[in-house]
């Protein structure tokens, strides 16, 4: 699973370093332009994170059962962004992550928790920016634009989010692969 996600945020990457080597000039019509490309790749970056969460959920109900994985795979076929750190701290929680155990878990605490929690101070320390924070700007820029074509940010400021933020994403996928 960890070749799926260094692959989606390798063409993340990718796509940013291409659209910022393109567009470097200040004028009127390039900001306009990175406006409207700030707007689609908070779109294209929390379409992939539902793909890597689909992904992580079906490969995890496979491990089980076949029907099982069927199951999940039509459940979860169409998530509409329902991958919020609440989501994510629930699907944990549904599909029976082993319990995060110690005295400062909280109450119904999985794995996942336990990796975020651990992960988060060290994130947060390297790049100065809130990690749920970060995580949630996405999604309010991409619900932004795909509803009412605003885009409230700027390019540089969605893949700074999504540097910060991916993290989660990365939690989670480590969390399900510990079981």
């Amino acid at each position: 699973m960890n070749e799926v996600v260094a692959s989606h945020f390798k063409h993340i990457r990718e796509l940013a370093r291409s659209i910022e080597g393109r567009l470097d000039q200040d004028t009127a019509v390039d900001r306009k332009i990175k406006g409207e490309l700030a707007g689609m790749f908070s779109v294209t970056i929390v379409a992939t994170y539902e793909s890597i969460i689909k992904e992580t959920l079906i490969e995890y109900a496979g491990r089980f059962h076949s029907k099982y994985q069927s199951h999940v795979e039509g459940d979860f076929s169409k998530m509409n962004a329902r991958i919020s750190l609440d989501n994510l701290k629930a699907y944990s929680i549904q599909f029976g992550l082993a319990p995060w155990r110690d005295a400062d878990a909280p109450r119904n605490a999985t794995t996942f928790h336990k990796v975020l929690h651990l992960d988060r101070p060290i994130i947060e320390r390297r790049f100065r920016k809130d990690l749920a924070a970060s995580y949630g700007n996405l999604f309010r820029w991409r619900n932004d634009y795909a509803h009412e074509r605003t885009a409230s940010t700027t390019f540089g400021e969605v893949y700074e989010s999504h540097r910060v933020g991916q993290y989660v994403i990365r939690a989670f996928v480590k969390a399900f692969e510990q079981g």
